[in-house]
């Protein structure tokens, strides 16, 4: 995966560090940018189709902020964000899920809520993190999963 970056505190090298451990989306490139906010940071991603790249927009100039992620069921919590490796890490998982879900069911654009999901249990993980896990609709979780899903695995 091709990164570039025009943000002034991190180099296309220190975003692939920030990266490291995620799942690549093979044949995208990334580009982040700074996002320049009128009264308070945000969050801010878009995912092309008709050519592929993600672009990611950290605010600029930057100070820790939280935002509502809309988890479904499961709640509106505020995300802390402290760090720009926060943001990144969060927006990316979030526009990889969308990545993912366009390859294995060619719906990317939807799934908010668990692109969401996905981005928030995710993004302050150390090591390594696995591609998105999505049921399909009827679809049961196996006992190994539960398990997993039990201990706080990768099959959550």
């Amino acid at each position: 995966m091709a990164v570039r970056s025009t943000l002034p505190s991190h180099s296309a090298e220190k975003v692939r560090e920030v990266l490291r451990g995620l799942p690549m989306a093979t044949g995208y490139r990334l580009t982040v940018k700074a996002l320049r906010y009128r009264t308070r940071p945000h969050l801010q991603a878009f995912t092309f189709w008709d050519r592929p790249e993600m672009v990611i927009q950290v605010p600029e100039p930057f100070r820790p902020f939280a935002e509502m992620v809309d988890l479904g069921a499961l709640g509106r919590p505020l995300a802390q964000f402290r760090t720009r490796r926060d943001v990144v890490r969060f927006l990316y998982l979030h526009e990889f899920c969308h990545y993912w879900l366009y390859l294995l069911h060619g719906w990317g654009t939807s799934a908010e809520v668990q692109c969401d999901r996905y981005a928030f249990a995710n993004y302050r993980r150390r090591g390594l993190v696995l591609p998105p896990r999505i049921r399909a609709r009827g679809e049961r979780l196996g006992v190994e999963q539960l398990r997993l899903s039990a201990r706080g695995g990768a099959g959550a």
